[in-house]
């Protein structure tokens, strides 16, 4: 029975304590009258309507947390709330209570989750825009948030802040601020992080968080210095929340060090561990609030003090971030929800909040993109970037949580600015979304980057990427053979690691600088060791002065990690990508298969078989000749043949090849091209290459007629047996009568039916492979080219 009883303002609530567990409904208890089953009630019901909602929005767009608080939202006085019944059976006292207690708690481990993403050395990588971009997006909206609201509270009437100029000030200003975790969290969802305007966004708001921190974490130390005059009573709490500051950064950073110095390199994180990582987020939040921050100061400074390296990068969000999303992310939500009632929004509200919200977006969005463009940022890229900075979260609907629980602002202006939060940022990730998707089609161009088709004059670019170490060698042996003997023929390398992005984290793309060390992790060693050996292969060349090496390191999502390869290509107009490989994982078939669909050059995939001779000393090999590599290239005809003709006839230079050229012709005198062009070029590129290899006595040129598919497995057998490398074109006419049926029994359909054959498991051929396909080109090719 409850008893309610007024004094003044305030309500008192007594409640009879029936206990947290249900006898069961079969014994004539009703479980809803008992917290525990109700609590479960409510995450199940959240749940699922959120499922519901996410399914129905994902036309528009990937946005998770929006649909979490429309489902909050429907269960909320807009929708089910207006039936009393349900009311009173979901959402009585007994329920607020609980709700309201766990609210607090789901947020303190979210924003903490969201926050150990979060890596500093974001704001290092972004250079000088990423500064003067942050810069520019804390100073701007704050300026026209405030200025907006002295002209509004003068000229306006309304409930939207009660009236009060300090309020309303006080929720533009806060409406005024970004947030990284918001803006990380929706280009995850976009799969965005590693684009360039992702990167771009994810800096710049970094840098402006910092800036709003530091602001806020002054304002509020010093706010008692600043409002009276010195006194004990206003000393003490200024020292005791600079000394907790200082010691989250003292105490927990070597706490977070011992840990990870404990765990064993690739095992997971210790459940002892784990448990005490939670022990100090609940001691430093409970002192937040202690010392008189907002508990929220204290989860993201353990946040920003968390490594980002392996295993607490994983263990956090497969251990807490799981369960925050699935079942504490419910409990925020439903508390949200009951906050907002459409049928208390006056008109007069909606409008003037409208206009003030998007006066401040034009602001954020000014903010980043004018000093973009001044920075020659790609128009397409700063847009994007812009629209970014105007999506809201779960971060901003928590601000405007903290105005309503301390009275500056109205639970209608409450009500309205968390729907106008759902509304824009569903229309801005949309936008972003679609802008993103025409951007990126500037990969289909018309130049022609491909082997066949470079500059003699020029150098050779070509791109390498590769997941492990073990195939550096490999790689490093065909940067060698394909060197040139001179300046004529010079050769720039760019050298791509990848690694997959450990879960949340933030995706990277590092250039590395001789004796310079990017982090203290394992990986960092292995970083090292690569780029080590790439300089070492530059340094052999110095005499001749005829290779450039770059190195990077490309931390990504497996999915989109071969954004990151094509962005590459695309702004060092490299003619050649070579993807190394080593072992068939399945991020590794995704890695070649979008490679190949995306690239604006031409690609070669590169399977290891251990049998490429190493050339460690390429200054001595060159010059005694003692080392050999015999290569073996194979001709049916086409764009992808003729591109492997051009890649072999430039390593028949090298004085250390031998170098079998085997052009197939179809045994029953069935011309394999359709396309008169074709053979005509083909017949180009043969002659052409009959006559730069006319004296080399390393280079031999067979044409043999194959008849049936076993034929041309039996040719296959004994070339990969007695060579070190096969070169092969991917793509082939149908009409080649031998390669046809031969696609229905491929494994990797992405090489082809021959570089298929080749890598099979049934032929165990000891010869490593390279595959390779031309530049897709959105441009005929004419006849005359060669």
């Amino acid at each position: 029975m409850n008893n309610s009883v007024r004094n003044g303002t305030e309500e008192y609530v007594c409640e009879v304590w029936l206990g947290s567990s249900s006898g069961g409904l079969f014994r004539g208890d009703d479980p809803l009258k008992y917290s525990t089953p109700l609590l479960l009630l409510l995450i199940s019901i959240v749940s699922s309507l959120s499922s519901f909602f996410q399914a129905l929005l994902r036309p528009l767009a990937n946005v998770d947390i929006v649909t979490q608080i429309l489902a909050g939202i429907f269960l909320g006085p807009s929708v089910l709330g207006k039936n009393v019944d349900i009311v009173n059976k979901l959402f009585n006292t007994r329920s607020f209570f609980i709700i309201e207690s766990l609210e607090a708690i789901s947020f303190m481990f979210i924003s903490y989750i969201s926050t150990a993403q979060v890596d500093m050395g974001v704001i290092k990588r972004g250079g000088k825009l990423a500064i003067v971009n942050g810069l520019s997006l804390f100073l701007v909206p704050y300026a026209v948030g405030s200025m907006a609201s002295t002209i509004i509270t003068i000229n306006i009437r309304g409930s939207v802040a009660k009236t009060k100029p300090r309020q309303l000030h006080d929720l533009l200003t806060n409406q005024a601020s970004v947030y990284f975790q918001v803006a990380y969290s929706v280009l995850s969802n976009l799969k965005m992080q590693n684009s360039e305007p992702g990167r771009l966004a994810l800096s710049s708001i970094m840098v402006a968080n910092c800036f709003g921190w530091g602001f806020f974490l002054v304002l509020n130390t010093f706010d008692g210095l600043f409002k009276h005059k010195y006194a004990k009573s206003t000393f003490l709490p200024t020292v005791t929340k600079v000394l907790l500051i200082v010691g989250i950064v003292v105490v927990c950073g070597p706490i977070f060090k011992w840990i990870v110095k404990k765990t064993p390199e690739e095992k997971k994180l210790k459940g002892s561990h784990l448990c005490i990582i939670c022990v100090m987020l609940c001691t430093i939040t409970f002192l937040t609030e202690t010392v008189g921050f907002p508990y929220i100061v204290g989860s993201v400074a353990l946040g920003l003090v968390t490594p980002k390296t392996a295993p607490l990068a994983t263990a956090l969000t497969d251990k807490i971030g799981s369960f925050c999303w699935a079942v504490l992310m419910p409990c925020y939500v439903i508390g949200i929800g009951n906050k907002v009632d459409f049928s208390s929004f006056k008109r007069r509200d909606v409008i003037t909040l409208e206009l003030l919200l998007f006066t401040i977006n034009v602001a954020k969005f000014a903010a980043i993109v004018l000093p973009s463009l001044y920075f020659k940022v790609p128009l397409s890229h700063a847009i994007i970037v812009g629209f970014i900075v105007c999506i809201q979260g779960i971060y901003d609907v928590q601000i405007f949580k903290h105005l309503l629980n301390y009275k500056n602002i109205s639970q209608d202006a409450f009500g309205i600015m968390v729907v106008f939060a759902i509304v824009h940022s569903t229309i801005f990730t949309a936008i972003v979304q679609n802008l993103y998707g025409w951007a990126h089609r500037k990969h289909i161009i018309n130049r022609r980057q491909t082997v066949q088709h470079y500059e003699p004059n020029n150098p050779l670019k070509i791109l390498s990427c590769f997941y492990h170490c073990e195939i550096v060698p490999s790689i490093l042996t065909i940067l060698e053979l394909s060197s040139g003997p001179s300046n004529a023929s010079s050769l720039s390398i760019v050298s791509v690691k990848l690694e997959e992005l450990e879960n949340h984290n933030v995706p990277l793309l590092i250039q590395h600088q001789p004796g310079h060390n990017d982090d203290s992790s394992v990986s960092s060693n292995r970083r090292d060791q690569i780029l080590k050996a790439f300089k070492n292969f530059e340094n052999a060349h110095v005499l001749q002065e005829n290779v450039s090496v770059e190195c990077f390191t490309a931390v990504a999502p497996s999915k989109t990690m071969h954004e990151d390869v094509c962005t590459l290509a695309f702004d060092k107009e490299t003619n050649l990508i070579i993807v190394g490989i080593d072992e068939g994982t399945a991020a590794e078939r995704r890695l070649r298969r979008n490679v190949l669909n995306s690239s604006p050059c031409s690609v070669a995939v590169l399977l290891d078989k251990g049998h490429v001779p190493d050339f460690k000393n390429m200054g001595t090999t060159i010059k005694n000749h003692s080392m050999k590599i015999n290569i073996c290239s194979i001709f049916l005809g086409g764009a992808d043949d003729r591109e492997t003709l051009a890649f072999a006839a430039r390593m028949a230079n090298h004085p250390c090849v031998n170098l079998n050229i085997l052009k197939l012709v179809d045994g029953e005198k069935v011309s394999q091209l359709n396309n008169v062009i074709e053979r005509r070029l083909d017949f180009k590129a043969i002659e052409k290459f009959r006559k730069d290899t006319l004296n080399k006595h390393n280079v031999c040129l067979r044409e043999l007629k194959i008849k049936q598919a076993s034929e041309l497995v039996n040719l296959l057998r004994e070339e990969g047996n007695s060579c070190d490398l096969v070169m092969v074109g991917i793509r082939h006419e149908e009409s080649f009568q031998v390669l046809q049926g031969l696609s229905v029994w491929s494994e990797n359909e992405e090489l082809g039916e021959i570089g298929d054959l080749l890598v099979s498991r049934d032929l165990k051929l000891t010869a490593s492979v390279l595959a390779i396909q031309q530049q897709l080109s959105s441009v005929v090719e004419d006849a005359s080219i060669v």
